[in-house]
């Protein structure tokens, strides 16, 4: 009997509930990554909005304080301020103005001379939670300023000039402050203090008379310190605390009658410049403790027989000296111990011209020697060596440089460039810068100082009308 043989499929009908479940999970992250989609698209949409229209409020607010600025440029003072509108024009209101969700404020602050930096910053709550913040800046000039041309030395003039009761020749000035205090080539009335708080209009403050004839002057503190050809107060102490009144304080009789011819201060210690004296302890370089101005007293000095006319004081340990030596214009004397000062170095100059005046700043000394500035290194200070010369137009009595070390100002014998500008930017090849004559045929300056304070140089002369001079850039 042949066989029929049936296959039964056992598959049940329809979908499991694991694949319906499964399916339902897919549908669900397809549905909320499309929704997600919607919802940022339309946030993002709306950010970018906001923050354009934010952009356009800032960049309204930099234009407002422009036309605001160009209406009066006094009106951009500085401050944060908000916006307004009075009368059809911009106004600054507030500390800021509020447009919808916006906030903005705007920033005015100095950015130079005739300048303003304006910062606008505009703020706002993004809908997705948050602050946006839009921040732009600009630069604002006061146009209508007077454009300032910038001053210089190579363009120096004689800018005022101060008249001394008398005939007598002013031969030495030092600066302090918003004061020229002088010394005369007289008996009396031979010292004064000029006011140059305006250095356009220098006033006396006043003159006195002291004892001999003086030759230098400087001024430290409340002091001003002379030197003089007395043979019996060759060093005397001037309290200036009231320059309106001036009074003669202390008189040191030095060893000996050689005259002074110059004073330099470093601390509690005057160092005076004297003529050549063979008498014993008649120091050419003496030694005055000022520590007490009111008591000063010799404390030590250094001998050499040779006149030293000038002194250098750099820095604590050493003076450079100007002589009256053809073969020794300039010591280099050690005066780490005050009390007692010894010679370290001797320079040489090339020739025999003696050295008159010196001075300088850092390491470089400037050694005036008749015409002729020289400029020495002192990189190493007990080694002074040459770098460069200039040829003046004039005997060199006094050499001063300004605060930016660019310039050196000559005073000199010449009667018709009686104050020298030097350019010494380049010591090796220094420069005539300028020249100025002071009028009058008698005018030489033996005499001038730099006033830090003012920018200004004033100049002692033997004018009889005008023996204080200042001379300024232009």
């Amino acid at each position: 009997m042949q066989k029929v043989w049936s296959i039964t499929n056992q598959r049940a009908a329809g979908f499991s509930v694991v694949e319906v479940l499964l399916a339902a999970t897919v549908f669900g992250f397809l549905v909320t990554a499309l929704v997600g989609a919607l919802i940022y698209g339309r946030q993002a949409t709306a950010d970018s909005g906001d923050h354009q229209r934010a952009t356009y409020l800032a960049e309204e607010g930099l234009e407002a304080a422009r036309n605001i600025g160009n209406a009066n440029y006094a009106n951009l003072a500085n401050g944060t301020f908000g916006l307004a509108q009075s009368a059809g024009q911009w106004v600054f209101s507030g500390s800021s103005d509020v447009n919808g969700i916006y906030t903005r404020q705007v920033v005015i602050a100095d950015a130079g001379t005739e300048r303003k930096a304006v910062t606008s910053t505009v703020t706002w709550a993004q809908q997705g939670g948050g602050t946006g913040s839009v921040t732009l800046t600009t630069r604002l000039t006061n146009w209508l300023a007077a454009v300032v041309v910038p001053t210089t030395w190579p363009n120096a003039v004689l800018g005022a000039s101060a008249n001394i009761t008398g005939t007598n020749n002013a031969v030495k000035v030092a600066v302090a402050g918003n004061f020229a205090y002088v010394v005369l080539n007289a008996a009396s009335n031979n010292f004064a203090i000029i006011n140059i708080t305006d250095p356009a209009a220098p006033v006396i403050s006043s003159t006195i008379t002291i004892a001999g004839t003086p030759t230098n002057i400087t001024v430290a503190g409340n002091y001003a310190y002379v030197t003089n050809m007395s043979d019996t107060g060759e060093f005397q102490v001037v309290e200036v605390t009231t320059p309106t009144a001036p009074v003669l304080r202390r008189t040191v009789d030095l060893a000996g009658t050689a005259n002074p011819n110059s004073i330099a201060i470093l601390g509690t210690n005057a160092f005076v410049a004297r003529d050549g004296s063979s008498t014993t302890n008649s120091n050419e370089f003496t030694v005055i403790n000022i520590s007490n101005p009111l008591t000063a007293a010799v404390s030590g000095g250094y001998n050499n027989n040779i006149a030293m006319n000038g002194i250098y004081l750099a820095g604590n340990n050493y003076a450079y000296v100007s002589t009256g030596s053809g073969s020794a214009e300039m010591l280099v004397i050690n005066i780490t111990t005050p009390t007692s000062p010894s010679l370290a170095f001797t320079y040489n100059a090339s020739g025999t011209t003696v050295a008159q005046t010196v001075d300088g700043f850092g390491t470089t000394v400037f050694l005036g020697r008749g015409t002729t500035v020289q400029a020495l290194s002192i990189a190493t200070p007990t080694s002074p060596s040459l770098v460069g010369t200039f040829t003046a137009v004039s005997t060199v009595n006094k050499i001063d440089t300004d605060s930016s070390q660019q310039y050196a100002f000559l005073a000199t014998s010449s009667t018709t460039a009686e104050f020298q500008v030097v350019n010494i930017a380049n010591l090796a090849a220094m420069s005539s810068a300028r020249t100025v004559d002071v009028p009058g045929t008698t005018s030489t300056m033996t005499g001038l100082a730099y006033s830090s304070t003012a920018d200004i140089v004033v100049g002692a002369t033997a004018s009889d009308t005008q023996e204080v001079v200042i001379f300024r850039k232009n």
